[in-house]
């Protein structure tokens, strides 16, 4: 999140709004007056007119904005374009990074987009990356920066530097042969703590910030207070809270093999992060981890919120102490090396990117991708879009090694591929590998979203090839119970044979904080859906039935939303619930659900 982004927001929703159509805007007026007012911080009428008509209401400051483009139309994308081009412009004429800093923050405040302090600190955080970049790629255009974050059908990123290809050995497959073996193992998935150090119980739980049941945001005339274990407001989560989830797990489950931890240590607070503060999280949730894991292998992966500020994954080449991100690739690597999880040979790669590779058992591989370099708000896609710190070609020679070797994968990452917000060619591109190794690659594990949902990967011929589980979220941000999964895995082929979901209910937690959540098993995959196997393949039927069927796209829709009452309180007929079991569609050639499920 920063200006142009923030800026994004109010045009997304005023077209929702006072806006309509692109005949009542006049953009070239709207960027002629922004620029005039840059330029000599002088408010006309007209100027002033402009502001008040695009002026956001307070309740809508915290929307995510992204999920609200599909209903947009070029008009945003135009708009976006002639903001960015005018600043852009004010940069290449000398403007220094303390006027354009002053005058952002003033911006955002007078559009309503947030508090000053939030505008203050976002932009703060975010403006010498951004600038960085604008001065080091004369080139870059406004256009390329408006079709990177709102890529569409009505904004596209049409750059040519945005279109590659990875090359991948499409030679005949070689036949994995399976283990002759009835042992199975236990996998736990942990993800999306969002340990927040400024969790305040009975604090402001609707403080109008990005995050909320913090320190600092009580009030005189609060209306809701902060729960104990946690809150459904968008709020993040208790040490307290993350302490009973993993020690109640190391309690109740005392068979797992493994863990998956898929991500995101770090809080909503995007405003006020820093690089100390988010080392000194780092270091505090992955020491008590291993002291409560002390003798269980840990598969660890990076989220979108671990570096400073959040979304931001510099190239290796990036040094400077305000932008790159070695230092958080350092860090992961000597912590996740010393506890004994990984062997000293991941250090190259976690140093090149944030991602590795390891044997974790023999015919068994695990591949951990630092996916959060596709995300759109990863500003440095900007600079560097090719395939960044050559993570997907090193994918596909690792697979092939794999492949070579009759070896079975899975792969951790923390941004899943149904994601919108990952880049489109390197969506495409990491789809065109999971096709073409999908014989070997036998699970995939993500987190990010905080929903219980699963993706399905088809081919051009609509074939299903692969599936991806997420799972979840410790945090209950937002209006979302607390979960963890436990998955059965076949020693002989390595797919997922069924998974636990365990959760407890927030709102009953909170009722007495003297007495510890109750965790419970909410479901089981197969049981729930009455499935007698998870293969892809039966995967791929019971989507196909289940679209049709409203008992389970009832299920699902109340799985998907943990069971939290704040989220199943709106309205969604079942049109409305199939869009939540077709977004679990991946296509290689972006199809529809109908064109799938129907042809």
């Amino acid at each position: 999140m920063w200006f142009w982004q923030l800026i994004l927001s109010v045009l997304v929703l005023s077209t929702g709004g006072m806006i309509r159509d692109s005949k009542d805007i006049d953009v070239s007026l709207f960027t002629n007056e922004i620029e005039l007012w840059a330029k000599l911080e002088h408010e006309t009428e007209l100027f002033k007119d402009m502001i008040q008509s695009l002026r956001i209401p307070t309740e809508f400051q915290n929307l995510d904005w992204k999920s609200l483009t599909a209903t947009s139309n070029t008009a945003i994308c135009i708009i976006c374009q002639g903001i960015v081009k005018t600043f852009m412009n004010l940069r290449h004429e000398g403007m220094s990074e303390e006027n354009i800093k002053h005058k952002i923050i003033k911006l955002c405040v007078l559009l309503n987009i947030q508090t000053e302090k939030v505008c203050k600190g976002v932009i703060e955080l975010n403006l010498p990356v951004i600038l960085y970049i604008v001065d080091s790629k004369p080139n870059l255009t406004a256009t390329t920066i408006c079709g990177v974050v709102l890529e569409s059908k009505s904004c596209p990123l049409k750059d040519p530097e945005f279109i590659w290809n990875i090359d991948i050995n499409n030679k005949p497959n070689i036949i994995i042969t399976e283990n002759e073996t009835q042992e199975q193992m236990k996998i736990l998935q942990i993800t999306d703590l969002h340990y927040d150090p400024l969790y305040e119980p009975n604090g402001n739980s609707n403080c109008g910030e990005p995050v909320c049941c913090r320190k600092g945001q009580n009030k005189t005339g609060i209306t809701s207070l902060a729960g104990f274990w946690g809150d459904y407001k968008s709020c993040d989560t208790p040490w307290h809270a993350i302490t009973d989830a993993l020690k109640h797990i190391k309690d109740i489950h005392q068979d797992i093999d493994v863990i998956y931890f898929t991500g995101d240590i770090i809080d909503h607070g995007v405003w006020e992060t820093s690089k100390e503060g988010n080392i000194e999280s780092l270091i505090k949730i992955y020491n008590y981890i291993n002291n409560v894991f002390n003798d269980t292998i840990i598969y660890p992966i990076l989220g979108n919120h671990e570096p400073n500020p959040l979304n931001q994954f510099a190239p290796k080449s990036i040094t400077q102490n305000n932008l790159t991100t070695n230092w958080l690739y350092k860090l992961m690597a000597d912590l996740w090396i010393e506890y004994g999880w990984l062997p000293e040979s991941t250090r190259s790669t976690i140093l090149q990117g944030g991602y590795y590779t390891v044997n974790s058992k023999k015919k068994f591989r695990i591949i951990a991708l630092n996916t959060n370099v596709c995300y759109s708000y990863n500003w440095w896609l900007w600079y560097s879009p090719k395939d960044p710190d050559n993570q997907l070609q090193w994918l596909v020679n690792t697979l092939l090694e794999a492949e070579k070797n009759n070896e079975f994968v899975h792969i951790l990452s923390h941004i899943p591929a149904n994601s919108n917000s990952c880049l489109r060619t390197w969506k495409r591109e990491y789809l065109r590998i999971i096709n073409r190794f999908s014989h070997l690659i036998k699970a995939e594990f993500n987190g990010h979203t905080h929903n219980d949902e699963i993706a399905i990967f088809y081919n051009s011929n609509n074939e299903a090839k692969n599936v991806a589980w997420n799972g979840g979220s410790i945090t209950a941000y937002s209006k979302l119970n607390p979960n963890y999964k436990i998955y059965t895995v076949n020693c002989s082929n390595y797919e997922v044979t069924d998974y636990q979901n365990w959760m407890y209910d927030l709102s009953l937690a909170n009722k007495n904080i003297n007495i510890r959540p109750t965790w419970y098993k909410s479901y089981s995959f197969k049981t729930e859906y009455g499935l007698s196997d998870l293969s892809v393949k039966s995967l791929s039927n019971w989507l196909s039935i289940a679209i049709k069927n409203e008992t389970l796209l009832n299920k699902y829709y109340k799985n998907f939303y943990k069971q939290a009452k704040p989220s199943l309180q709106g309205i969604c007929n079942l049109n409305c619930k199939k869009q939540y079991l077709c977004r679990t569609i991946v296509h290689l050639e972006s199809k529809s659900c109908n064109d799938i499920l129907e042809g």
